[in-house]
């Protein structure tokens, strides 16, 4: 007992006498896989997505009293697009109809939202960080889908005994929304290809390919029996995303997608048919959150205000339930929310990231074999994605406070955020290593000769 206190007093005499740049190496090594833990348990229930975050944020803010110099956030430059972004949740907050819902609508989420994309960025300063997030998804998105297709055969999931609800597929979120879910957690595991090209020694592609469609069948099967409309029209976005960054195909085969989307909405199945989607009860929120906006077209009604807001104009759905809060579209939300200004405030947040980053993306991609950081760029491009994949979600899912979702989306905006800064650092490290290299070359030939 006395030899193991006294090997504690001395780690924390080290720890001590460390320099702030060693502590904060070892809280960024701390907090990355705090963060690891957090994708890799999401789907097991709520405890654990709300510790995750909370102890990823106890470790964020040591870490940048240590070493705010060398962090991804200190590099970043669009750095004020957060700060006017939330300044702007925290006006509409105060100023609402009822600032305590908003407030009580808000709070949650700044920690298990708002904070993680300072978070996450942190979390991928090279590839390693990079292959590693993707092997979380990927595992998250096994054991997920794993789960939904017991669901499927046995009529509960195994994980929160969850029945099948009205002929869709829950998986442990209990929800069939889990769709939106896995579309976000499968967009960044299609990396994980890449990343099993990484091994050593080289492996296969047939072994490749047995492993990654063993891990992601099982995700895949469970986002299309969800039957989560926004989850595959999210998740087809990305993929298209991801197609142009890797292949740059020819201007005439970016075409396709649009004839694709024709004849799923032509032949697949009735739920996603031209059909159902007119008769869709998001068709009456919508009118009716138009009728909100024009009452308050500049400043909006406050966070959360919908269903007050429509209560107090007297309106009544008829389709929708009247405890409705939000009119399923994140955009028109945020019209509702914050009036056409504040819209314009959120969307220059929301796609400026997404320009920024797939503007550096689009000039390093696809990376040359020669490229030391081509693989930063491209696994990076599978997080760029996902952020993709959140944006046309939101179209027609959920609303933007929605925990979860808005959790697994900013996670993924700050590991975009992370790849694209430190990616962008690297030209002049590979620069000096082929400097360096090229030196030790010249020094041995030199040598030889003597």
């Amino acid at each position: 007992m006395a030899l193991h206190s006294n090997r504690l007093v001395s780690a924390l005499e080290n720890f001590r006498a460390a320099p702030a740049p060693q502590k904060a190496e070892w809280a960024r090594t701390l907090l990355f896989w705090l963060f690891w833990l957090s994708i890799a348990t999401f789907p097991l229930g709520q405890a654990f997505r709300e510790t995750g975050p909370i102890l990823c944020l106890g470790v964020l803010l040591p870490y940048h009293y240590w070493g705010y110099k060398q962090s991804t956030l200190r590099r970043f430059p669009l750095k004020w697009l957060f700060a006017v972004f939330y300044a702007l949740i925290c006006i509409k907050t105060a100023t609402s109809l009822d600032p305590r819902q908003s407030f009580v609508y808000v709070l949650p989420n700044v920690w298990k939202g708002f904070a993680l994309p300072f978070i996450a960025m942190e979390c991928a300063r090279n590839a390693r960080d990079l292959r590693r997030l993707v092997w979380a998804f990927a595992i998250v998105s096994c054991y997920e889908g794993l789960d939904g297709v017991y669901q499927h055969i046995t009529g509960y999931d195994l994980i929160n005994r969850t029945a099948i609800m009205y002929g869709r597929l829950t998986g442990s979120m209990s929800t069939y929304r889990v769709g939106n879910y896995i579309a976000l957690v499968l967009v960044p595991a299609l990396g994980l290809w890449w990343v099993l090209r990484r091994t050593a020694p080289p492996m296969p592609v047939w072994k490749r390919t047995v492993i990654t469609v063993a891990l992601l069948t099982p995700g895949l099967y469970l986002l299309v029996f969800a039957q989560a409309r926004s989850g595959y029209l999210g998740f087809g976005a990305a993929v298209f995303v991801l197609w142009f960054l890797l292949a740059r195909p020819r201007w005439y085969w970016l075409l396709s997608p649009s004839v694709l989307l024709g004849l799923a909405l032509h032949f697949g199945p009735h739920r996603i048919s031209a059909e159902q989607a007119m008769h869709d009860g998001r068709i009456e929120l919508w009118d009716m959150a138009w009728q909100v906006i024009q009452a308050r077209p500049l400043a909006g009604w406050g966070m959360g205000m919908f269903g007050p807001a429509f209560k107090a104009l007297g309106l009544h759905p008829v389709i929708n339930s009247t405890n409705i809060q939000h009119p399923h579209s994140m955009y028109i939300q945020f019209a509702v929310d914050t009036g056409f200004v504040g819209l314009g405030i959120a969307l220059l947040f929301l796609y400026g990231m997404l320009f920024w980053a797939g503007r550096h993306h689009a000039r390093n991609l696809p990376a040359g074999t020669g490229d030391k950081n081509a693989e930063m760029w491209t696994l990076g491009a599978f997080f760029l994605a996902g952020w993709v994949c959140y944006l046309v979600e939101a179209l027609s899912a959920h609303d933007f406070l929605r925990t979860w979702w808005m959790a697994v989306s900013m996670g993924h905006l700050g590991v975009m955020i992370g790849a694209t800064v430190n990616a962008a650092n690297a030209p002049a490290d590979a620069a000096h290593t082929a400097h360096t290299t090229r030196s030790g070359d010249l020094a041995a030939a030199s040598g030889a000769r003597h």
